[in-house]
């Protein structure tokens, strides 16, 4: 004799899948990967980097400044440039080096941007990651 079929049984697996993957959109936006790529990350002090670069040695930090000159370029490093941000104090210029790997960026004087550093010796910033606002 055949047994009869649940109906239920149907409906077990589609339910499953969707439920994954609601939680796995859920997860996905809960760690950054459709918001603020820069969410979570420490916006600099740049009143406490003028006071003390070398402190922020192997942190990671975040700001948005406006592009006040070009500091020089060497082909192996990169381009050293000067970011003009706002402060408690007025504008500060804060020094990023752009690395070579990331050629593509060609900053120009006045262009606005949202940068995520890395601090290095002696306190040099290196971008990690550059968006332009």
């Amino acid at each position: 004799m055949r047994r009869a079929a649940s109906k239920s049984s149907g409906l077990l697996l589609p339910s499953i899948i969707s439920a994954f993957v609601a939680l796995a959109i859920i997860g996905v936006w809960f760690l950054g990967g459709f918001g603020d790529p820069f969410r979570g990350i420490e916006k600099i002090s740049a009143e406490s980097y003028m006071e003390s670069a070398k402190s922020f040695q192997g942190g990671t930090y975040q700001f948005e400044g406006v592009v006040d000159g070009d500091l020089g370029f060497e082909v192996n490093k990169g381009r050293l440039v000067s970011f003009r941000v706002a402060s408690s104090k007025g504008p500060i210029c804060l020094p990023a080096l752009i690395p070579a790997s990331m050629n593509r960026i060609n900053p120009q004087k006045g262009q606005f941007y949202k940068i995520k550093v890395v601090g290095r010796d002696y306190g040099l910033l290196v971008v990690e990651k550059i968006e332009k606002l």
